[in-house]
């Protein structure tokens, strides 16, 4: 399909499927502040006085990028142990070619991208291909105007980083070219198209597409909308500029609310910017959870968002942690009042929700950018992930990590891939789905 993947110097980044996944090799050199002084709530506890903010997907069966965005699967419950060389609870692996994107289960099928622009449906049981389809410049409308070349995109990165999302009727991807297309599951194009908009950064677009509020979500130029019937655009807010992650989505009140990387808060139906500058992540996306939005930059930052969404706010911020250190690539987890963080240099954080506090960090047993004596550097690029009781976290290498939360250490399990990427791990019931190099596994029991 494509050429391999090109080993690079670990402290350059391919952006995390946020990539955001999800995956890019931009370095950003942007200096982090330092809290001046740690906020904390005027509680105990997280208390929310009416404000009601959940993590949205337009039905129960929407599936994208870490699920409906949390990174949380807590009624899954694959394996916890794995292992490429030995064959243990290996069911399948596929062919499906380079790319940065995640997994994602709809039903009995797969979807997932590839390089330059595939998008491939798998049989979730057999890991066998049942369509594929090209969405390059040349499967536009007759007539579209596209650049005379693509825009630029680093190796690590490339144009297939997007994960796609599935409302159980239809999928839909997006590319770093620009190009937006949608399918039946049966692989039918219901349409295709090209947002010809100027791209932030010079290496490459990750942000994956979100549905929300009957709008299909990217960020191309800044935050498009578009309708997921038809693909027409409905509105633009170019003031949203993408980085490298997905917006988060939320709903305050009764209004649908994306919640970008860098802070903009995004009305859905409109495209109204409510908000701006609550926090700032290259990187990373945000997780809401009881009415607060949480960022790890660095540094880790949490906002409390108003009971409703009015024509704009002003932001309430409750703590800021600055003690974290090096670059954060992975997505973090929200869970039973703690959020969950692993920087690229290999240290595991865990702080208090509602106060903003450090529970513990911990050095993990893995390889990271910070490289370890007689060992080869890797990145912690794939984002944090609740399988069922555990959670994963895990490196570009194929290595991941079964830790049970809480506010002690204890490590489940280390498995071991024979190679690795940036995408997230995918789990659905009792398997979990992991990309590696050009191939897909599936681990169950066996």
């Amino acid at each position: 399909m494509t050429e391999p993947f090109r080993r690079v110097p670990a402290r350059w980044a391919v952006l995390p499927v946020a990539f955001s996944r999800p995956a890019c090799w931009a370095r950003f050199r942007h200096a982090q502040t330092r809290a001046q002084q740690a906020g904390r709530l005027n509680g105990a506890r997280l208390a929310w006085a009416g404000v009601v903010l959940l993590i949205l997907a337009t039905s129960a069966r929407a599936a994208g990028w870490r699920g409906d965005g949390s990174g949380l699967y807590p009624q899954a419950a694959p394996p916890t142990q794995w292992d490429s060389d030995e064959g243990k609870n290996i069911l399948w692996k596929a062919e499906i070619g380079k790319g940065q994107s995640s997994p994602v289960a709809a039903g009995e099928r797969i979807f997932i991208t590839a390089e330059p622009a595939l998008l491939l449906a798998l049989d979730l049981k057999t890991g066998k291909c049942l369509w594929q389809k090209e969405n390059g410049y040349a499967s536009l409308p007759p007539g579209t105007q596209v650049p005379a070349r693509p825009p630029p995109a680093v190796p690590g990165c490339g144009y297939a980083t997007p994960t796609p999302v599935t409302d159980g009727k239809f999928v839909y991807a997006s590319f770093g070219t620009g190009v937006v297309a949608c399918y039946d599951l049966e692989g039918n194009r219901r349409w295709i198209r090209h947002l010809d908009l100027p791209q932030a950064s010079e290496f490459g677009r990750a942000a994956s597409p979100i549905l929300a509020g009957g709008k299909l979500l990217v960020s191309i130029g800044g935050l498009e909308a578009l309708d997921p019937a038809t693909g027409d655009l409905v509105w633009q807010a170019p003031e949203a500029k993408p980085t490298f992650a997905t917006p988060a989505v939320a709903r305050i009140g009764d209004v649908d609310v994306a919640i970008t990387p860098n802070g903009d808060c995004v009305r859905v139906s409109d495209g109204k910017l409510l908000a701006r500058k609550l926090f700032a992540s290259t990187y990373t996306t945000p997780v809401v959870g009881a009415g607060v939005v949480y960022c790890v930059g660095p540094p880790a930052v949490a906002v409390k968002l108003p009971a409703k969404a009015a024509d704009g706010f002003q932001p309430e911020k409750l703590w800021q942690f600055g003690d974290l250190e090096g670059e954060f690539f992975a997505s973090p987890v929200l869970l039973e009042g703690l959020l969950y963080g692993a920087g690229n240099d290999g240290t595991f954080y865990v702080l208090d929700a509602a106060t903003g506090k450090l529970v513990y960090k911990k050095e993990l047993p893995l390889r990271s950018a910070g490289g370890k004596p007689g060992t080869e550097p890797a990145n912690l690029y794939p984002s944090l992930t609740l399988a069922g009781k555990h959670l994963l976290v895990g490196n570009d290498e194929g290595e991941t990590l079964v830790l049970a939360p809480g506010r002690e250490y204890k490590e489940v399990a280390r498995c071991i891939l024979d190679k690795g990427s940036g995408a997230s791990p995918a789990p659905d019931g009792k398997v979990l789905l992991l990309r590696a190099g050009k191939r897909l596994y599936c681990i169950g029991e066996k």
